[in-house]
C-alpha cells in the first residue's frame, strides 16, 4: 500500500483545458470513443471476479494506466490524469458553480464519469464488453477481495480501512423497521429528486439547483447516507492529518473502488427510476438537462457531456446485471455496530417529544441539529435516540448517521442544520423525554481513535406535513 499519493499531477480546472482543446466530443459520438457495442451489463464485482479473464483484463488495464502516471503524471492515458477529473469538480468549496456536489448535478456527473471510466478501459483493455463492476456494500459488508488482493492495481491505493465489517447504518439500513427494511436503503424511500426549497434538499434523491437564488446547497439523501460514510470506511485515517484516498475528494477517484461505490450509488438511483411518478420528478429544464460536463480522453482532448444523454443507460451502453438493492437469492447482511466498537459520543442531547400515540396523516417528526460547526477531520456519526430514563448501556434506537468528508484537505460541510425522520420512534416514545446521542464509528486502521466533542446550537423535535 503507497504512503504517499500527494506528489504528481497540479491542479488544472478541466473546463479550462476543455477551452483550449479544439477536439471536443460528445460521449455518444464517433470520436473519440467510437462506434460502441451492444449495452454491456454492470455486474457486482463477485460475479464478475467469478470469470478470471474478465477480471485479468480489467486489472491489466488499470496496472497500465497507473505506470504510465508513474512515468508522467500528465500523461493523458494514464490513471491521475482521469483522477484528476473528480478533484476538479469535487474539491472545490461547497458555493463553487463547478462543484456537482451537494446539488442536482451529483448523480448524473458520477455517472458520466463511470462512463467514460469504463470506456477508457475498453479502448485500453481491448475488450468492448467491458462495463465497471460495482460494490454492493449492502450484501457484502466489507471491500470485495478483487479490490482488495495483494499486489492487484485494483487495491493500489492508500486505505486505513477500519478492520471490521460497514454497519447498518453506514450503508443506510434499518433492520428493524418493517418499512425502511423492505427497501434496503433508506433514501430510496424519498419520492422527489429535485428540492425546491433548501429546506427540503436531504428529503430528495438528486437536491438543490445549482445555482440558485439563495445559493444553497446540501447532501441530497443518497449523498448524505450512504455515500459519504463509504468514503470514509473505504479511506479510513492512520493520524489525524494522514487519510485514505477516498476520505478527500481530492484523491478519492484515485482509488478503483471509488468507482465501484458510485456504481452502486447510480445503480440505486436506476432502481429509484423505475417508479415512473418518482421519475417524472426528474427536471426538465434546459438548465438541467442541457448543461455540460467536460471528460479528458485517452489523446488528451476533452469529451462534452450532457445530463439529458445520462438519463437513458441503453444509449450510454450499459444496464445493471440485476435491479434488486441486494444480490438475488441474499437478503440484506445485518450489522449492528459492536458494543466494544462503540466510541463516547461527540453530542449528546435532551428533546421533548409532545407527539401523541398516532400521528395524524402525513405528519413527519423531525430531529433536528442546529448550528452544527465542521469537525476539525473525517468522522461518521451515528445517531440514536431512546428515551432519558433508559438504561445508560442502552445504545437507543438507530435514526440516522451523517458523515464528514474531506474536499481538498479541509472538511466539506454542506449544511449546518442536520435533519433525521424519526416518525416511527416518536410514535413508540410518544410524550416522552428523549435522550439523543451523537456516536462516532470507527474509521481508523489502527490505534485508539477519540474525537473531539461536535459543536452545535440545539437539538429539537419539529413537524412537517
Amino acid at each position: 500500500m503507497k504512503t504517499s499519493r500527494r506528489n504528481g499531477l497540479s491542479r488544472r480546472n478541466v473546463i479550462k483545458g476543455a477551452i483550449a482543446i479544439a477536439g471536443v466530443a460528445s460521449l455518444q459520438g464517433a470520436a473519440p470513443v467510437g462506434a460502441q457495442p451492444a449495452a454491456a451489463t454492470r455486474r457486482d464485482i463477485v460475479s464478475f471476479a467469478q470469470k478470471a479473464s474478465r477480471l485479468a483484463k480489467f486489472e491489466a488495464a488499470v496496472k497500465e494506466m497507473k505506470a504510465r502516471s508513474r512515468t508522467n503524471a500528465n500523461d493523458p492515458k494514464g490513471w491521475l490524469v482521469h483522477a484528476k477529473a473528480h478533484a476538479d469538480f469535487c474539491s472545490l468549496p461547497n458555493t463553487a458553480a463547478n462543484q456537482i456536489h451537494f446539488c442536482w448535478w451529483f448523480l448524473p456527473w458520477h455517472r458520466a464519469y463511470i462512463t467514460v471510466t469504463e470506456r477508457k478501459i475498453r479502448e485500453i483493455s481491448g475488450d468492448p464488453t467491458f462495463a465497471y463492476p460495482y460494490w454492493n456494500w449492502t450484501s457484502d459488508r466489507r471491500i470485495p477481495q478483487a479490490y482488495r488482493s495483494a499486489g492487484s492495481p485494483l487495491a493500489d491505493a492508500v486505505r486505513f480501512t477500519p478492520n471490521r465489517p460497514v454497519d447498518d447504518g453506514e450503508v443506510d439500513f434499518f433492520p428493524n423497521n418493517p418499512t425502511l427494511k423492505q427497501l434496503g436503503v433508506a433514501a430510496l424511500a424519498v419520492t422527489a429528486y429535485e428540492a425546491t426549497t433548501p429546506g427540503r434538499i436531504n428529503r430528495t434523491l438528486g437536491g438543490i439547483a445549482r445555482p440558485n437564488p439563495a445559493n444553497s446547497f446540501g447532501n441530497n439523501r443518497l449523498e448524505g447516507t450512504p455515500h459519504g460514510p463509504i468514503h470514509n470506511y473505504a479511506g479510513g485515517f492512520r493520524t489525524q492529518d494522514e487519510g485514505g484516498d477516498m476520505t478527500d475528494f481530492e484523491t478519492a477517484a484515485r482509488d478503483p473502488i471509488f468507482f465501484a461505490h458510485h456504481g452502486n450509488l447510480d445503480r440505486l438511483w436506476e432502481i429509484w427510476r423505475k417508479d415512473p411518478a418518482r421519475r417524472a420528478t426528474e427536471p426538465t429544464s434546459d438548465a438541467f438537462l442541457k448543461h455540460r460536463f467536460p471528460f479528458p480522453w485517452l489523446d488528451g482532448t476533452v469529451m462534452q457531456i450532457a445530463v439529458e444523454e445520462t438519463l437513458d443507460t441503453l444509449k450510454l451502453g450499459f444496464v445493471y446485471d440485476n435491479m434488486q438493492v441486494t444480490r438475488p437469492g441474499t437478503q440484506a447482511v445485518v450489522v449492528a455496530q459492536a458494543a466494544q466498537d462503540r466510541l463516547p459520543a461527540v453530542g449528546s442531547g435532551s428533546v421533548r417529544n409532545p407527539l401523541t400515540p398516532q400521528a395524524a396523516g402525513d405528519e413527519r417528526k423531525i430531529l433536528e441539529i442546529t448550528e452544527v460547526e465542521p469537525p476539525p477531520r473525517p468522522m461518521t456519526v451515528g445517531v440514536y435516540v431512546k428515551p432519558a430514563n433508559a438504561p445508560a448501556d442502552d445504545p437507543g434506537v438507530h435514526v440516522g448517521t451523517f458523515a464528514a468528508v474531506k474536499a481538498g484537505g479541509v472538511i466539506a460541510w454542506p449544511s449546518r442544520t442536520l435533519s433525521f425522520d424519526i416518525t416511527d420512534v416518536a410514535n413508540r416514545f410518544a410524550g416522552q423525554e428523549l435522550t439523543v446521542n451523537l456516536v462516532p464509528y470507527r474509521i481508523r486502521a489502527q490505534g485508539a481513535e477519540e474525537y473531539p466533542p461536535l459543536r452545535y446550537e440545539a437539538m429539537r423535535i419539529v413537524t412537517e406535513r
